[in-house]
């Protein structure tokens, strides 16, 4: 019953891009282990920096729409792709699975594309977010921002479930705060008090454990919307991070 407390997946591809007239490059990417991964890759004109998008643990591609359209009109390439066994990509969600397809998409961007890691910002929602953290910590991009995310999966667990053993029985660790130590890069967290998911006092712990420089931006609203309930809030603070200096 854990897998199916962890991962959410849907298939159906009800909505791209183009519901909001945003031209897009509909790809397939092989990881590792030989799983077929869909992605998009939504160019920007003119465009300086491209985000990479490790979503959260529900729906597919297609419950992103609206995030990729915020994106677009931050001026950066936006690059999603599904985890294996959500929408078109092959194979079934584990957790070291997911991790072989942010590598996959990471290594599209820089062999592909022909993107340069200082270029790239590494973005993570929610379960998302541990796989960001970990490929920030590996491959040392432009910038980190983890979002709505949780210290672990087993420390969310605990709180969910605060009678049960779950730190002894869990099979899955997202340990997105020891990931967090190691990213060397600039790191944002973003986080609700509001969230009824995520903690809010996980958001505090991560940006405890960040590396220098890093910023903290408090949203309110919900776990799947505060984005968009915050949408001015959320679009200048992102926008300030990613072009600004090293600094911050």
């Amino acid at each position: 019953m854990q897998h199916r407390l962890v991962f959410y997946p849907t298939r159906e591809i009800f909505a791209t891009p183009l519901n909001f007239g945003i031209p897009f490059e509909d790809i397939y990417l092989e990881a590792a282990d030989g799983v077929k991964i869909n992605a998009w890759f939504v160019p920007a004109d003119n465009a300086e920096y491209t985000a990479l998008f490790c979503h959260g643990n529900g729906g597919c591609l297609a419950h992103r729409a609206e995030t990729i359209d915020l994106y677009q009109k931050l001026g950066v390439n936006f690059f999603i792709f599904d985890y294996r066994g959500y929408g078109l990509s092959s194979g079934k969600p584990t957790e070291n699975g997911l991790y072989l397809d942010s590598e996959a998409a990471w290594q599209f961007l820089v062999s592909e594309k022909q993107i340069s890691p200082d270029k790239i910002v590494v973005i993570g929602r929610s379960l998302g977010g541990a796989v960001a953290s970990r490929l920030a910590a590996q491959k040392h991009p432009r910038r980190l921002i983890c979002e709505s995310s949780f210290v672990s999966i087993t420390e969310t667990g605990s709180d969910m479930y605060p009678y049960f053993p779950v730190r002894w029985l869990s099979r899955y660790s997202f340990p997105n705060g020891d990931f967090l130590k190691q990213a060397k890069c600039p790191a944002m967290i973003i986080q609700s008090r509001d969230d009824k998911v995520v903690k809010f006092s996980h958001g505090q712990k991560l940006f405890a454990l960040a590396n220098e420089p890093k910023t903290f931006l408090e949203l309110t609203g919900a776990h799947d919307e505060c984005y968009f309930d915050c949408r001015d809030q959320y679009t200048a603070a992102v926008k300030k991070f990613i072009y600004g200096p090293i600094d911050l």
